[in-house]
C-alpha cells in the first residue's frame, strides 16, 4: 500500500511543459483529429464519416501519441485537455496547441486542468472583453498550478479518478 507524502506545492506549469511544434509536410499525411470538451476523436469519427478540415491540411500540428492538445479559444470559459491515446500521430488545426509534460503524469495534470479550480480562475482572469477566452501555450505555460511532488503519489491519484469515471460511465 503506497502512503500519500502530502507534499504539494505550487508550482509554475512552464517549467513540466514541453510544446511540440512538429506540422505536417504534405497533406493528409496523417488522420485528422477532432479535440472536444467529450474528448479525442478522429474526425470522420465525430462527424458521421466527415472531415471537415481544409482540403489542404499540410501545415497541421501532429500529434503523437500520448501528447496533449486543445482548442486555444473558449466562448464560456471552458477548456477541455485532451490526450492523443488513439492513434500513433495525428494531426490537429494551427489553433490546436501541442505539447507533452516532463516530470508531471499526463493523466493527473489533464485531471487538474479539465476539473481543476485553479486553472477555472486562471482562465476568467484571462478574459480580455469581448466575448471569447483564449488560453494561448505561452499563458498556459504561466498558470501556477498546485501539484503533488511525488511522481507516484500523481499516478495513484489519476489512476483513482479514471477508474472511477469509468464505473460512472458503466452505470450510466
Amino acid at each position: 500500500m503506497y502512503v500519500i507524502n502530502n507534499t504539494w506545492e505550487q508550482r509554475k506549469l512552464g517549467d513540466y511543459l514541453i510544446q511540440y511544434t512538429e506540422i505536417t509536410t504534405q497533406n493528409n499525411q496523417y488522420p485528422v483529429l477532432t479535440s472536444s470538451r467529450k474528448g479525442l476523436f478522429f474526425q470522420t469519427d465525430y462527424y458521421d464519416g466527415n472531415q471537415i478540415a481544409s482540403k489542404d491540411n499540410t501545415g497541421y500540428n501532429i500529434v503523437p501519441y500520448g501528447y496533449f492538445t486543445y482548442r486555444h479559444m473558449s466562448d464560456d470559459e471552458i477548456f477541455h485537455f485532451n490526450i492523443n491515446y488513439i492513434v500513433d500521430k495525428g494531426i490537429v488545426s494551427t489553433l490546436y496547441p501541442v505539447f507533452t509534460t516532463k516530470n508531471l503524469n499526463s493523466n493527473f495534470l489533464q485531471l487538474q486542468l479539465n476539473y481543476g479550480n485553479e486553472f477555472r480562475k486562471y482562465a476568467v482572469l484571462l478574459k480580455q472583453g469581448g466575448s471569447r477566452t483564449y488560453m494561448y501555450f505561452n499563458k498556459l505555460k504561466n498558470l501556477n498550478l498546485t501539484i503533488s511532488t511525488s511522481i507516484d503519489e500523481q499516478e495513484i491519484i489519476a489512476k483513482f479518478f479514471i477508474l472511477f469515471e469509468k464505473l460512472i460511465t458503466l452505470h450510466q
